[in-house]
């Protein structure tokens, strides 16, 4: 991956939504740490008794999930609400491409803040 595929290189269609998805990320990886991560851990062969901390973060889980709900929706209104259709880009390749490269992590993130918050709601179904 080059400098113009990170999502920090949005070209003026999604100027300001590399912060957004940023923010995003981040909030979703806390919101999953308690509950979500350890099991991941466990599938991938890591264990130990210091994943039981972890628990610790599930007082903060609801509201990481809806700081990254909240910085998802600005990203997204960033990148395909009406400045971003009507962006000011001289529809050279390198504004498309990077345009494009910052929608596809719009959407890895929404699947990586929404996957979490789905086995979450599931996992009683499971156990």
């Amino acid at each position: 991956m080059d400098a113009g595929d990170s999502p920090s290189q949005d070209g003026p269609a999604g100027k300001g939504s590399a912060a957004s998805l940023a923010l995003a990320g981040i909030a979703a990886l806390l919101s999953s740490t308690c509950c979500v991560l350890p099991l991941a851990l466990v599938l991938a062969g890591v264990s130990g008794t210091w994943m039981g901390q972890l628990r610790a973060m599930e007082p903060y889980s609801e509201a990481l999930t809806v700081l990254a709900a909240v910085a998802l929706a600005v990203a997204g209104w960033r990148l395909y609400g009406p400045a971003g259709q009507a962006a000011a880009c001289d529809d050279s390749a390198s504004c498309r491409r990077n345009n494009t490269t910052a929608r596809k992590w719009f959407w890895a993130f929404v699947v990586l803040t929404a996957l979490p918050v789905v086995v979450q709601r599931t996992a009683h179904f499971f156990y």
